[in-house]
């Protein structure tokens, strides 16, 4: 998911079912279907079922953003963060391949 994406998130896939619904989602149906279900009962959400590999992405997106947030938590790491961003502005910057040219010639 890309950083262009801004919440709320309107899904299309998002179906909202009833308990009874549930009878029918048998494996079959489940692997074939890209579908979010919000699972209600009279109009009251119980639940959500959605495909393990969503799950994964979701689980990977706060991960990402917990680690972020530590990361801005922390004052030395914050400082060192803020710093690379000046020597990016101040045009202090090597690419990768330069850096490893040069690991490569003393190595």
């Amino acid at each position: 998911m890309s950083a262009a994406v801004m919440y709320p998130v309107i899904d299309p896939t998002i179906k909202h079912v009833g308990v009874s619904k549930l009878r029918e989602l048998n494996a079959t149906t489940l692997k074939e279907t890209e579908d979010t279900f919000v699972i209600q009962d009279n109009n009251t959400p119980l639940a959500v079922l959605l495909r393990y590999e969503k799950f994964l992405i979701m689980q990977e997106q706060l991960m990402s953003v917990l680690n972020t947030l530590e990361l801005l938590s922390e004052k030395e790491e914050l400082k060192g963060l803020l710093a690379g961003i000046k020597d990016m502005q101040s045009g202090r910057v090597r690419s990768l391949k330069e850096v490893e040219a040069e690991l490569a010639k003393k190595g």
